[in-house]
């Protein structure tokens, strides 16, 4: 019996060619008819889309239940219409990823960690951009999606500051929220910060209402982690906002500036009220560096990277070619006979000293996957960075407000492995997603 297409399928839509594609291949119009002949798995991939870009950001149980659905949803759909699968197949960071990840599987056959795959399995995030792919038409509803998401967490965190809400791990000045990591607080909120103010050049009043409660809770979020990289990484972020916006006439100085402006005052609010550890943090970082330098070791996390660092590049010089295998770094700090006089020098506990990578995305690869993992790793955020640029040019101040975000991961994966943080990998395959993504050529 011939089961009718209505209402799921508009049969009267001819289903567009997957492969080979067409010489004058228009992703706009083969969205369009997608969209068109499957109008109910549209509807259902927005809103999985949209779940995962608030959800997934936030805690491990939502951004395992969010991926999932995104990710099935995705794949329904890629069968049923494979042409959704077509443009990712031409797209250069597709490819890079599968070989950046395929070699960091490969390596865990000559890793000494126990568990080795359970740090690659990680990674599956990064299907999240395949899988936003065909939805990139609702980048503006994505991006506030986002935004709302790093809100939520800034609103937890004063919640928790002012003890309307218990602090995560006990009695800690640091409250960061659900996500639990005030790095990863940190840098959500920095990220939000890049969009909301790229929006904010196209948004009326009412949006703009939105946008300045979005800047003071995210500033204030940022204040209360008080993790000084991403607060530090953000000025140059700001600035190359500022440039793409400008630079790809999406907005004039003055419309820049007033958001910057109110950016500033809302900081200026935040940082006297509850920034105190923040300026702490950050006064005590000119100390740090300078004992460091003399040699001196500390109690502090600047010594503690400084000395995970020096040991990674020791690993890495162990195996120049290959690396030592992910998830290797903790076996090797271990066994390494400095660990012992680092320990008992500067009072840092055995457990804090002895993590599962060095938080640096760069220096981790370097270590793990040798020269082979850290060359597959430079030439995908190159494309991934070259393709965000092209397309800020045609994208809006959407893609504008992403690839400043981009960059600004870029800056402060050098202390953070982002890459094995599920909660800030979420926050960041959303913005790969908005910025690198092939995409239709209309402005949103």
């Amino acid at each position: 019996m011939k089961l009718p297409c209505r209402p799921w399928f508009n049969c009267t839509i001819p289903s567009p060619r997957a492969w080979p594609p067409p010489a004058a291949f228009d992703l706009a119009a083969t969205l369009r008819d997608i969209r068109t002949r499957d109008r109910y798995g549209h509807t259902i991939h927005l809103v999985a889309a949209l779940l995962f870009a608030f959800l997934a950001p936030l805690d491990h149980g939502p951004n395992s239940v969010s991926s999932a659905i995104l990710l099935g949803v995705f794949i329904t759909r890629a069968l049923v219409h494979p042409a959704l699968f077509t443009p990712l197949l031409l797209w250069p960071p597709f490819w890079l990823a599968l070989a950046w990840v395929g070699w960091m599987g490969l390596s865990a056959s000559w890793s000494t960690a126990e568990h080795p795959a359970r740090l690659v399995g990680g990674q599956r995030l990064l299907l999240g951009v395949m899988s936003l792919f065909p939805m990139l038409e609702y980048s503006r509803a994505i991006a506030w999606a986002l935004i709302a998401s790093a809100s939520t967490n800034a609103s937890v965190q004063i919640a928790q500051k002012f003890g309307v809400m218990p602090l995560p791990d006990g009695d800690s000045w640091r409250p960061s929220g659900i996500v639990a990591l005030p790095a990863v607080a940190a840098m959500n909120a920095g990220s939000a910060i890049l969009l909301t103010l790229a929006l904010w050049t196209k948004e009326r009043l009412a949006g703009r209402v939105v946008a300045t409660l979005t800047l003071a809770l995210c500033a204030t979020g940022m204040a209360l982690a008080a993790s000084r990289q991403p607060v530090l990484a953000l000025v140059p972020a700001l600035a190359l906002l500022a440039f793409l916006l400008v630079r790809w006439g999406h907005a004039s100085w003055r419309t820049v500036a007033s958001g910057f402006v109110a950016l500033f005052l809302l900081s200026a609010l935040a940082i006297p009220l509850v920034g105190e550890g923040l300026l702490r943090y950050l006064a005590s970082a000119q100390s740090e560096t300078a004992a460091a330098l003399r040699g001196e070791v500390g109690f502090s996390s600047l010594h503690l990277r400084l000395f995970w660092w020096k040991l990674a590049i020791e690993q890495w010089l162990t195996h120049p070619w290959i690396g030592g295998g992910v998830g290797s770094f903790t076996d090797f700090v271990a066994a390494h006979p400095q660990t012992s006089v680092f320990l008992s020098e500067s009072g840092i506990s055995r457990e804090e000293v002895l993590q599962i990578h060095p938080h640096s995305t760069f220096v981790r690869a370097l270590a793990e996957t040798g020269l082979v993992g850290i060359g597959l790793l430079g030439a995908l955020l190159m494309t991934v960075l070259r393709a965000g640029w092209r397309n800020a040019a045609q994208g809006g101040v959407v893609v504008a407000g992403a690839c400043a975000s981009f960059c600004y991961f870029l800056m402060t994966t050098t202390t953070e492995c982002v890459e094995l943080m599920n909660i800030a990998y979420a926050h960041l395959v959303v913005i790969i997603a908005l910025c690198a993504v092939p995409r239709a050529t209309t402005r949103v």
